[in-house]
């Protein structure tokens, strides 16, 4: 279930004025926890759908964060059961683009493509949303949120329906670990881009 953290910016430029949409709930962020470097997670059922929130704060720029979350063809490399993804179509001038995805998403599950979309809304926010594929519904957002000193929270909302039996206990639980496991990724490589960073500059 990794679809939320992949894909290619296609020159989309972060200092565009943002769009107006809905915003992220943050009432629900220990931030004392985040602070001190824990990814805040939280799940729900409601009529079969599972929905999961993550927050973590990441010492990087937005554009960092940005240029990492949109990098479709590294996602294997830091998500266990992203197998593959590639783009396979841009739409509306850049503002959006089609992916297909490989993944292997439990151990009793054979892996399986899947196409999805993103909507890109610079600076702060990308939109995730199943296009075909054996899962039934899978829609989100990540929001990119500065906050001081030079750090940011990002927040991943995310909502599924795998379209196939099993149990929502064993789904609810994998999908709190791999999207917890997504984040932490996403902040490992964010920060150590910022890290190459300094050590290039003269």
């Amino acid at each position: 279930m990794a679809a939320a953290g992949a894909a290619l910016a296609a020159g989309i430029a972060v200092g565009q004025e943002p769009e107006t949409g809905p915003r992220p709930d943050l009432d629900w962020i220990d931030r004392h926890s985040v602070e001190s470097g824990e990814i805040a997670v939280r799940s729900s059922k409601d009529d079969g759908v599972i929905s999961v929130d993550t927050a973590a704060l990441i010492h990087a720029s937005v554009e960092d964060i940005w240029d990492v979350l949109t990098a479709c063809e590294i996602a294997p490399q830091y998500v266990s059961n992203v197998l593959s993804c590639e783009s396979i179509e841009v739409l509306d001038d850049g503002r959006a683009e089609l992916f297909v995805q490989t993944i292997k998403p439990m151990f009793f599950i054979p892996r399986f493509e899947h196409v999805f979309r993103l909507d890109y809304r610079p600076p702060d926010r990308i939109d995730v949303t199943r296009i075909s594929g054996p899962i039934d519904m899978m829609d989100g957002s990540w929001w990119l949120l500065p906050q001081q000193p030079g750090r940011v929270l990002l927040v991943n909302s995310m909502s599924f329906d795998p379209g196939f039996p099993i149990p929502r206990f064993l789904l609810r639980a994998t999908i709190r670990k791999e999207l917890t496991t997504i984040m932490e990724a996403v902040r490992e490589v964010a920060e150590a881009r910022v890290r190459e960073k300094l050590e290039a500059a003269p």
